[in-house]
C-alpha cells in the first residue's frame, strides 16, 4: 500500500508534538511490510532554507504537492494529511488527523491562545477536513469530541488512534550526569521539571504561583523547559522577583533530548496543569521515566493519563498547589501502573491502528 504523508510541518524550526507524531508515525510505517509511505512536502517548501536533518529526510522517498497533485506524479492509495495543509488528492483515500481545538472552544474565549488570523485559518482548514476528508483520525476521545461540537461529520468516521512518547527517556545516560546538573545548580530528585516553556496556553504563570503557594517549595527547586513565548515572559520574571524565588525557579530554552533525558531521569516529579491538552504526549514521557505526574483535568489529559497522575484544576494556582504537594505520597506501586500504561503507548501500535483505518475504506 502506498500511502503519502503530508509532512510540511517536518520544516518548522524546532520540534515539538506535531512533527515529532509525522516522523514517527512515518519511522513505524516504513517498518511495516507492504506499506509505503511518501513523506508529502507542499510545493512552496522547494525553495525553503533547509538544515542537515531536512536535507536528511529528502532523500527519503518523498513527493511535493500542489492543488492536490503530486510532483512526481505517483498513484497511491491514501493521502493522510497529519496536520497542515490539507492534502485534497482526487484519485486516493483521504485521511486528516485532528490535534486539538483549544483555540475555538468557548471556555478560551477570553484567553488569547492564538491571533484571529491563527483561528481563522484553522478553522479554514478543519472545514476542508469537514468537506473532503473520507475518514479522520483523532489523537484522543477529547479532540472528537470538540469536533464533532463544530461539525456534523459521521462520528463513525473518525478514529480516535492515541499517540506515544517522543523521546526515549529510558536511554543510557551520560557518564556526567551530575556534572550536567550541577551546571543548573541542581542536585538528583531536588527539583520538579515542568516542560512547554513560558506560555499562556500551558498555564506557566498560575504552575509558578501553584508552586509558590506549595508547602514543597521550601523542599524543591521547579525547572521550567521549553520555548519562551516573549509577550508572557516579563510578568513572571517580575513575579518571581517580586516573591524572591530567583534562586528557586529556573527557567531554560529548548534543551538537547540528551538534556532533557537527564533532567527527567532525576526529577522528583513532572508537573503539567495546561488549560488544554488535544493529548499530551509529555505525560506518557513523565510515566515511562517513572516520574509521579500531575496534570489537569481538562481536556484529554484525564483521559492519556488514564487514573495515573495527580489532576488538578489548572485555572486555580490553590489546586496546582494541592497537587504538588501530593506528589511526595506516590508510592513505586503507583509508579509501576503508570510506567506499564505509557510503555502500552508505542508509535508501532499507533501505526497499525492508523493502517487498519486505511483498510477498512479502501
Amino acid at each position: 500500500m502506498k500511502i503519502v504523508l503530508e509532512s510540511s510541518s517536518l520544516f518548522f524550526k524546532k520540534y515539538t508534538g506535531i512533527p515529532n507524531y509525522i516522523y514517527n508515525l512515518y519511522n513505524a510505517m516504513s517498518s511495516i511490510n507492504g506499506v509505503s509511505p511518501i513523506l508529502g512536502f507542499r510545493l512552496k517548501k522547494i525553495v525553503t532554507s533547509k538544515n542537515t536533518f531536512q536535507k536528511e529526510l529528502l532523500k527519503k522517498n518523498h513527493a511535493w504537492h500542489t492543488a492536490g497533485i503530486l510532483l512526481p506524479p505517483k498513484k497511491v492509495t491514501v493521502a493522510h494529511s497529519l496536520h497542515t495543509p490539507f492534502l485534497n488528492h482526487k484519485n486516493a483515500l483521504r485521511v486528516a488527523t485532528i490535534h486539538d481545538l483549544a483555540v475555538h472552544l468557548p471556555q478560551f474565549d477570553n484567553y488569547a491562545f492564538a491571533s484571529e488570523y491563527f483561528k481563522q485559518k484553522r478553522m479554514s482548514l478543519f472545514n476542508q477536513f469537514y468537506k473532503n476528508a473520507d475518514a479522520l483520525v483523532a489523537v484522543s476521545q477529547a479532540t472528537k469530541n470538540d469536533f464533532l461540537n463544530f461539525f456534523d461529520f459521521p462520528e463513525e468516521r473518525i478514529h480516535v488512534v492515541p499517540l506515544a512518547p517522543s523521546i526515549n527517556s529510558k536511554i543510557a545516560l551520560v557518564a556526567n550526569t551530575n556534572d550536567e546538573l550541577k551546571q543548573m545548580d541542581l542536585e538528583p530528585k531536588s527539583y520538579f521539571i515542568a516542560v512547554g516553556g513560558v506560555s499562556l496556553r500551558k498555564n506557566t504563570f498560575n504552575l509558578i504561583k501553584g508552586y509558590h503557594l506549595s508547602k514543597s517549595q521550601k523542599q524543591y527547586k521547579l525547572v521550567i523547559t521549553g520555548k519562551i513565548e516573549t509577550i508572557h515572559e516579563k510578568p513572571i520574571r517580575e513575579y518571581i522577583s517580586k516573591n524572591k524565588l530567583q534562586d528557586k525557579i529556573i527557567i531554560t530554552s529548548y534543551l538537547s533530548n540528551s538534556m532533557l533525558n537527564i533532567l527527567y531521569n532525576n526529577a522528583k516529579a513532572f508537573l503539567f496543569p495546561t488549560f488544554y491538552e488535544g493529548f499530551g504526549i509529555p505525560i506518557l514521557e513523565a510515566m515511562q521515566a517513572r516520574l509521579p505526574v500531575l496534570t489537569s483535568n481538562t481536556g484529554a489529559a484525564p483521559e492519556t493519563a488514564n487514573g495515573h497522575a495527580v489532576l488538578v484544576n489548572p485555572f486555580e494556582p490553590s489546586s496546582i498547589a494541592i497537587g504538588i504537594d501530593q506528589m511526595n505520597s506516590i508510592t513505586e506501586t503507583i509508579l509501576d501502573k503508570a510506567e506499564n500504561f505509557a510503555k502500552k503507548h508505542t508509535w508501532d501500535n499507533t501505526a497499525k491502528m492508523t493502517l487498519d483505518i486505511y483498510k477498512k475504506y479502501t
